[in-house]
């Protein structure tokens, strides 16, 4: 009898054992880290429909879209940087899409001074009919971080890459151009003209073959 609850105790406990040991090996500690994440406050106000002001703890942004040229047809961009800390190295970066050429009238790094205005300017060109987002940067490089502000705005371009909706200025422009044009072709021809009657006894003369 006693040697028949023995075994019974023994088949108990290696039955048993497999069991704990999974669940020992099966536990596992997820680590818990924390990560610090500075919330920036942004406000945007729409001064106009050519104007957008974009302002944090960093820097205050104006982002002001100009009339379309009627001789490149490019849109003017100036961005009005005001600082509020010193930043010795600032980035001032333009994005958009591949169908938009973006030139910036500026060089990419810049030394500012907090408190003070910056302007910088960028012509934008449009490739291909429709609506694009373009967005610019200001990126305060320091030693150990960055701080930033963005502005956007958005453009809409017709079949002819005409800036939607059309300026009154870009009208009067486009036919300043064409009568610019059609004095141009004008002065051309006059002066064709005059060459012709100055020179045609001179081409006559030397065309007629000697007797």
């Amino acid at each position: 009898m006693k040697n028949y609850i023995l075994i019974l105790l023994i088949s108990l406990n290696l039955i048993a054992s497999p069991v704990f040991a999974s669940g020992t090996e099966t536990e596992e500690i997820t680590p818990t880290e924390t990560t610090n994440t500075e919330v920036v406050e942004q406000n945007t106000v729409q001064i106009d429909e050519n104007t957008t002001k974009v302002t944090n703890k960093y820097f205050d942004l104006v982002l002001i879209k100009k009339s379309q040229s009627a001789f490149g047809q490019y849109v003017p961009y100036e961005l009005q940087i005001t600082p509020h800390i010193d930043s010795a190295k600032t980035q001032i970066l333009w994005s958009g899409p591949n169908t938009l050429s973006i030139a910036p009238g500026h060089k990419e790094f810049m030394s500012m001074v907090k408190g003070q205005t910056y302007k910088v300017k960028a012509n934008v060109t449009p490739l291909r009919q429709g609506t694009y987002d373009i967005t610019v940067s200001a990126i305060s490089w320091q030693y150990d971080t960055n701080y930033t502000n963005a502005a956007s705005d958005t453009l809409t371009f017709d079949k002819g890459l005409v800036l939607q909706p059309t300026s009154v200025i870009y009208q009067v422009m486009n036919v300043i151009k064409y009568l610019l044009i059609l004095v141009a072709f004008g002065l051309l021809c006059w002066l064709v003209v005059k060459l012709a009657q100055k020179y045609s006894k001179q081409a006559k003369q030397w065309l007629t073959p000697p007797f």
